[in-house]
């Protein structure tokens, strides 16, 4: 069903669609919508009206009747468990059951989504698979759920930031591990990918006002020196050094080591930046392309710039057909 894709920043929405002309998938519509200060708090609707009259304009301008949205990253659970398949019932039930056992939530007060990354396999003589679970507070999502009905919206699914993200960059597929870095302007939202699925995500809290004067305010000097960056690459560093430990234990082959750094977002205008960044890991790294799972840019010319383009993936994933 053809709906617009919504990710959500504390200072703006982006909204997203396509339409399929002459058997090819094209952009529609991109565009940023911004919010007054405050309406959402690190992650949370704190103004809904304000919020109400924004999505109902959506509705207007963009007809949006139907939407998919990608929740903020922030606020997203993600972890990996075995899970016993069992011998009567839904495998639903059982990761649902596993919930209270790896986050703070019970399975009442939280939504969740799930993939099955490994198995089936022998845990202690059971059958089993390992799952990539990604989760939120059931609160968050009904604020949500609300705010749209008010507009006269229906929300067709809910997506974690990060899967949003991959789902833009990582072409379909790829079986590989890239490591994804995108930067929003009150945070950056990190994460591992591999085989499609999100295995590893986390969120550094800090605001990048002015991305695009950061070099240029240390030209003659080394990247590093910006402390603006710093955090995000501490960050990164970490994650890889998790990664590259566990991988090295547990996997069989090389498909599971991150083969790849893939920034995009507010900052990833640079390539200076992604460069930097790769080698502080020692992998390649690239500017990301948003619409690597929608079209080619050899034969589609979209309406926004490429570097425009950056800052919108999440809502590119979550519009995609």
């Amino acid at each position: 069903m053809p709906a617009v894709g919504i990710s959500i920043e504390s200072t703006a929405l982006r909204v997203v669609s396509f339409e399929n002309k002459h058997g090819t998938l094209v952009l529609k519509n991109a565009d940023e919508i911004k919010l007054e200060t405050g309406t959402i708090v690190a992650g949370d609707i704190a103004k809904p009206d304000k919020l109400i009259q924004i999505l109902k304009d959506i509705r207007t301008k963009y007809s949006a009747r139907f939407v998919r949205v990608a929740l903020p990253e922030e606020k997203a659970y993600t972890y990996e468990t075995a899970i016993p398949i069992p011998e009567e019932g839904d495998l639903e039930d059982a990761v649902e059951f596993s919930l209270d056992q790896n986050i703070p939530l019970t399975a009442a007060e939280a939504i969740f989504d799930f993939e099955i990354i490994e198995g089936p396999f022998l845990v202690n003589g059971v059958q089993s698979v390992r799952v990539a679970v990604s989760a939120y507070s059931k609160g968050l999502a009904e604020s949500w759920v609300e705010v749209l009905k008010q507009a006269r919206i229906t929300p067709l699914f809910f997506a974690a930031e990060s899967q949003a993200i991959a789902h833009s960059l990582v072409p379909r597929g790829d079986s590989q591990t890239a490591l994804l870095v995108h930067f929003l302007k009150d945070k950056t939202v990190i994460a591992i990918c591999s085989n499609g699925v999100i295995r590893f995500t986390t969120t550094v809290l800090s605001s990048i006002e002015n991305p695009e004067k950061i070099l240029a305010a240390h030209e003659g000097e080394k990247i590093a020196e910006s402390v603006e960056l710093l955090s995000v690459s501490d960050e990164v560093k970490k994650v890889f050094s998790y990664w590259s430990s566990r991988s090295g234990v547990k996997s069989k082959n090389d498909l599971s080591k991150i083969k790849t750094l893939i920034v995009s977002g507010y900052v990833a205008d640079m390539s200076d930046v992604a460069e930097y960044l790769g080698k502080n890991i020692g992998v390649p790294a690239r500017l990301g392309n948003v619409w690597t799972n929608a079209f080619s840019l050899d034969t589609v010319l979209p309406s926004i710039s490429f570097d425009h383009s950056l800052p919108f993936a999440a809502a590119v994933g979550v519009a995609l057909p």
